[in-house]
């Protein structure tokens, strides 16, 4: 028994016709009912009553269909994990990211790649920029994206692009309503910053006041600006609706905008194959575009 007489008998009961079957097979009706023939003589039953040129499955063949529908639907993906893997190496990619992207265009993109490689599986999780390459270097993810990502001695970084991050804080907070600020404006106000717990101790970004509040990712300190509890550095894809809208305001002090490279990290033995490689040229592309 092969998959291919299996096809042919599968071919059969749904057309209702060796001719029909030979013809979408390509191949002659005589070398068809020798096939399904063979299947018979190896089941040792009849599969087909034979009448002319019409054919009507036996009962044993309407219960065996199931089972060979099953059985050609596993050939399928196997032949297809087999070419996906000529074209890629990678079966699973785990992916270890920082918000500073919208949360739709990570939806996007492992959509429109899964839609072109179905067999691949995608991990991603949530990380700051601080905790992302002690991730990667320890081997629980394979990819670390992030904002401005600290070295570790044991990863290769790639630069995907520039991200500008902006000092913003509620259009409706006191400091929006000032013409001019300075750093002492500042400091007497209460910021609100990104903070990740490291080796025993928390680290926090870009932090200015000592009146503070530390958050764990860049949509929880842009909820809170929201609701004028305080200024933040927040990166701009972030902020893109809520400036044009007026919701908040980019703070009238300098500098009250930074550029930081928004970065890829991986293990020096980590071989990004295609799917990666397209999913940072995906990356590359957006930002390149947005700015």
């Amino acid at each position: 028994m092969n998959t291919k007489q299996l096809r042919h008998m599968v071919l059969a009961i749904r057309l209702g016709s060796l001719a029909r079957v030979a013809a979408q097979q390509g191949q002659s009706r005589s070398a068809i009912s020798q096939s399904i023939s063979a299947l018979e003589d190896q089941f040792g039953v009849t599969l087909f009553e034979r009448s002319g040129n019409a054919i009507v499955p036996t009962e044993v063949a309407l219960a065996l269909l199931d089972d060979c529908e099953r059985l050609l639907a596993t050939e399928q993906r196997i032949e297809a994990r087999c070419q996906q893997y000529l074209a890629t190496d990678e079966s699973q990619i785990r992916i270890a990211r920082d918000d500073a992207l919208p949360e739709q265009w990570w939806r996007d993109a492992v959509v429109a790649l899964k839609q072109e490689f179905p067999l691949i599986s995608f991990v991603l999780v949530l990380a700051t920029p601080q905790e992302l390459p002690q991730q990667v270097a320890s081997g629980a993810v394979d990819l670390g994206f992030g904002l401005g990502l600290p070295a570790h001695a044991e990863l290769l970084q790639r630069n995907m692009g520039r991200m500008r991050v902006q000092r913003v804080a509620s259009g409706q907070h006191p400091l929006s309503q000032q013409i001019r600020l300075d750093e002492d404006d500042l400091q007497n106000s209460t910021q609100i910053t990104l903070a990740t717990a490291l080796q025993h101790e928390v680290h926090t970004a870009h932090r200015l006041s000592n009146d503070y509040i530390g958050l764990s990712s860049f949509e929880q300190i842009r909820d809170m600006v929201e609701q004028q509890v305080g200024w933040a550095w927040l990166p701009a894809p972030l902020l893109t609706q809520r400036l044009r809208s007026g919701a908040f305001r980019v703070l009238p002090v300098a500098p009250n905008a930074l550029w930081q490279e928004y970065q890829v990290c991986y293990r020096q033995s980590f071989t990004l194959g295609l799917v990666s490689e397209r999913l940072c040229q995906r990356l590359s592309d957006w930002l390149l575009s947005f700015d």
